[in-house]
């Protein structure tokens, strides 16, 4: 079988799969397909210069808030059936793109973007006028509705994606 160059992962399966259900030709002519979970954001970001339309498959909410800013950049559930990945992929269909469970709120928002460029609890806490005790309360309900585990699953996180960015 002819492997499609624009499908960007590091899972074979993942490239196989999406190999033998789309032609290469369709794949290559207007899609990037990129398995978020298995390759760096800076690929994700390098296949937003191409001009063509971008499909990230992603598994969980914070990356779909380190991807949400991108443009060009349509994100699906990476455990989204089949039919309804191509329903998206083919007939551009946004009821199927990925949707959290919880929105962060603003000021979460503004914590997490602060964590994701590397800033420290005191640094954040300087730049949003706040003191350590509501920064604690606002990653501890960051880390509930994102649904992970404990701070330290948090930070791997933020760290792969600060990592390869």
């Amino acid at each position: 079988m002819d492997l499609s160059d624009s499908v960007i992962s590091d899972d074979y399966f993942f490239i196989f799969g999406f190999s033998a259900l789309l032609s290469r030709e369709l794949i290559d002519e207007n899609y990037y397909i990129v398995d978020v979970e298995t390759t760096s954001y800076a690929q994700v970001t390098d296949s937003v210069c191409q001009g063509r339309k971008i499909f990230a498959f992603i598994s969980n909410d914070v990356d779909y808030y380190a991807l949400q800013h991108l443009e060009n950049v349509t994100l699906i559930d990476r455990r989204s059936p089949v039919k309804e990945v191509l329903s998206c992929l083919l007939v551009n269909n946004s009821r199927f793109n990925y949707h959290v469970k919880y929105k962060l709120s603003a000021r979460e928002n503004e914590v997490l973007t602060c964590m994701q460029q590397g800033l420290d609890t005191q640094q954040i806490g300087e730049r949003l006028g706040m003191n350590m005790k509501t920064f604690y309360a606002h990653r501890t309900r960051m880390i509930n509705k994102l649904q992970i585990s404990n701070r330290i699953t948090l930070y791997k996180n933020i760290a792969r994606h600060r990592a390869i960015s």
